[in-house]
């Protein structure tokens, strides 16, 4: 007995051994193959057997100039799935739980685009890949704490994200997969930054200071959506679910001065528009018959609530503050087709209410 005790915990500790020895050996050949294939430098440490720590990624071209993550772990959690009437599936979902994300954005650099050729997919290809990614992303669930986009002009934080995707149909006829997005407190703060962002984050951990600053705030944002597989038309959404919290908007005098130049550089054209009438009339006929293209892709149903809007705009060189509230926002879209002389078409109904507006 105790023979057989001591050869499973020698195994059990061998067996770890290997373990550890093949996740950092295929860290590494990862971060190898990331820096060879995208041209970046990756770096990071290893926390456990199924954690990194301090995650680097510097890409030398692109508009992404680094990816950096505190903490990037995984777990495996059981969630229950309804297939049938009476039948539920416990299946498992592969946990990503990322902290401190970081995305620092490149300035963008004027210059000539390469036009690449799009490569004609095929329906059954399409099909295929939908198959197989519906497969896949069932058993994927996304948590994000303190998400920041760092911008030249901007900067997007964001106190936690939650990705949950799970497939409908056990069967395999029926392909529909179900997306929730959970976002906490969102700030995006946009202008003229007069402080280094490194400058600022060590001083007082604040993240940038703006000159001009135009912020936006958003309590919580809810989305839910339902994504289908048409033989004919591809990947189509059936229903789409928003809810937001409270959203605060504070606007100032440096979005009347963009306004104005982008106004008088249209006045200094307004001859060359005169002599393009004929242009403009065939830009209109070609907008047309692209919304008629792209109508597969707006959901069959729509609904966005939003309790309150509050707007607020100063102006400080004349002292001057508006604020405007509006409670209640509800949007409801209805897609539906309908058969008339001309033939088949497709009617959108959109309705949307308000409960109070004060200016």
């Amino acid at each position: 007995m105790v023979a057989s005790l001591e050869k499973f915990l020698f195994g059990f500790l061998m067996m770890s051994i290997t373990l550890w020895m093949v996740f950092i050996f295929a860290s590494r050949l990862l971060a190898w193959i990331l820096s060879r294939t995208i041209g970046a430098s990756v770096g990071f440490r290893v926390g456990g057997w199924k954690c990194l720590r301090d995650v680097v990624v510097k890409f030398k071209k692109g508009s992404v100039e680094s990816i950096s993550i505190g903490e990037l772990r995984l777990g495996i959690r059981q969630s229950l799935v309804k297939l049938g009437v009476d039948f539920i599936s416990r299946d498992p979902k592969l946990q990503v739980l990322i902290c401190d994300f970081e995305v620092v954005m490149r300035s963008s650099s004027k210059g000539t685009h390469k036009t690449k050729t799009r490569k004609v997919r095929t329906r059954t290809s399409s099909q295929g890949k939908w198959t197989m990614l519906a497969n896949i992303a069932r058993f994927l669930s996304v948590s994000i704490t303190n998400l920041v986009l760092k911008m030249p002009k901007a900067m997007v934080e964001v106190k936690g994200l939650r990705l949950d995707i799970t497939k409908d149909g056990g069967n395999g006829s029926k392909l529909n997969l179900f997306v929730k997005l959970h976002i906490l407190p969102i700030a995006i703060r946009m202008g003229e930054p007069c402080v280094s962002c490194d400058q600022s984050s060590n001083s007082d951990g604040g993240g940038c200071i703006f000159t001009g600053e135009t912020s936006f705030g958003c309590e919580e944002f809810s989305l839910s959506c339902e994504f289908g597989l048409d033989r004919e038309v591809g990947v189509i959404i059936h229903n789409l679910d928003i809810a937001c919290g409270e959203v605060i908007v504070n606007l100032n005098e440096k979005v009347l001065l963009k306004r104005k130049t982008s106004d008088a550089s249209s006045l200094t054209d307004k001859a060359v528009v005169n002599s393009a009438v004929v242009k403009d009339s065939q830009r209109k006929q070609s907008a047309i018959v692209a919304i008629i293209k792209y109508t597969s892709m707006i959901p069959q149903k729509v609904s966005f609530t939003l309790p309150k809007l509050d707007v607020k705009f100063v102006h400080q060189e004349h002292d001057l503050v508006f604020e405007n509230n509006i409670m209640g926002i509800q949007l409801k879209s209805i897609k539906s087709r309908c058969t008339e002389d001309m033939g088949e078409s497709t009617r959108l109904d959109v309705q949307m209410d308000f409960s109070e507006i004060h200016v």
